[in-house]
């Protein structure tokens, strides 16, 4: 594949997640939408790790601001430091040991209040491939 294949797919990947974390946000599986929404925003910053690199293969990590400072991205800050926020999604719902401080959180009113948050970060990623 050519680089612009490698950054379609990435960002093809990234649209399936984010209609999952829809979908499943809707059916009320909070925890899993969040995990769901930080792989969106992990996979479009793959597709900026793609453009940004000589490689077509990003890094195999999840950490999303380790991926970010592997680019040539410019965020404003508050999204730039709300990529650690969306680390905690995936962190906490993977492993047992932090699983009962996601279930906790995850409600309704806390999805919601991220949901506006997450999408600004995911259009201007968008904007910016």
């Amino acid at each position: 594949m050519e680089k612009l294949q490698h950054i379609k797919w990435w960002k093809n990947e990234a649209q399936k997640n984010w209609e999952t974390a829809i979908y499943l946000m809707k059916g009320m599986q909070n925890v899993f939408a969040l995990f769901a929404f930080h792989l969106t925003i992990e996979k479009l910053l793959k597709a900026h790790w793609i453009k940004d690199n000589i490689d077509d293969y990003p890094p195999r990590t999840h950490d999303l601001p380790t991926l970010y400072n592997q680019t040539e991205l410019e965020l404003e800050n508050g999204l730039f430091d709300y990529l650690g926020s969306i680390n905690e999604w995936n962190i906490e719902s993977r492993y047992p040991d932090y699983k009962l401080k996601i279930y906790k959180r995850a409600t309704n009113d806390y999805i919601k209040e991220h949901f506006e948050k997450i999408s600004k970060l995911k259009e201007c990623l968008l904007q910016k491939l």
